[in-house]
C-alpha cells in the first residue's frame, strides 16, 4: 500500500504483532480500491460489547478519490456500527485541523486532549459517536 507519509513514518512499522493476531479474530475491515490503486483501509476492533475502536489507514491517493473516500468511510461506519450493534465507536487521532475535520465530518466528537499520547510525544484527541 502506498500509505501517506504519516503513516509510513509514524504509525506502521510500530503496529504490534499482538494487536494483529487479536485484530484476527474480532475485526471487522474494509479495503477501498479504485483504478487499481488502494485509496483507504479501514477497520473496527470490537473492545468489548457495544464499543467499538475505529481505526483507518488513508493512502496518499485518498485526495484524488475524495467522493469515494468519504462515501466508504462513513458507510463502513455506520454499516459496521448497526451490524455489531453497536453503542459507541471511538478513535484517537492527531490534534490538528485536519483531523478535527474529519471526525466532525464523520459524526464524532472530541472527549478531549491526550498530551504528548504518542511514542513521539505527539498530542492526540479522543473521539467517540455515540449511538
Amino acid at each position: 500500500m502506498d500509505a501517506r507519509e504519516y503513516e509510513q513514518e509514524k504509525l506502521i512499522p510500530f503496529i504490534s504483532i499482538a494487536f494483529l493476531e487479536a485484530a484476527e479474530q474480532n475485526l471487522d475491515c474494509y479495503t477501498l480500491i479504485k483504478d487499481g490503486r488502494i485509496i483507504t483501509c479501514i477497520g473496527c476492533f470490537e473492545l468489548w460489547e457495544g464499543v467499538l475502536d475505529v481505526w483507518q489507514i488513508p493512502s496518499r491517493y485518498a485526495h484524488k478519490y475524495i467522493k469515494d473516500y468519504c462515501k466508504t468511510v462513513k458507510g463502513m461506519l455506520d454499516n459496521t456500527a448497526k451490524k455489531r450493534g453497536a453503542r459507541r465507536l471511538q478513535t484517537i487521532s492527531p490534534a490538528d485541523s485536519l483531523h478535527d475535520r474529519w471526525h466532525k465530518f464523520l459524526g464524532f466528537e472530541c472527549e478531549g486532549t491526550l498530551k504528548e499520547y504518542s511514542r513521539f510525544k505527539v498530542d492526540h484527541r479522543m473521539w467517540a459517536r455515540r449511538i
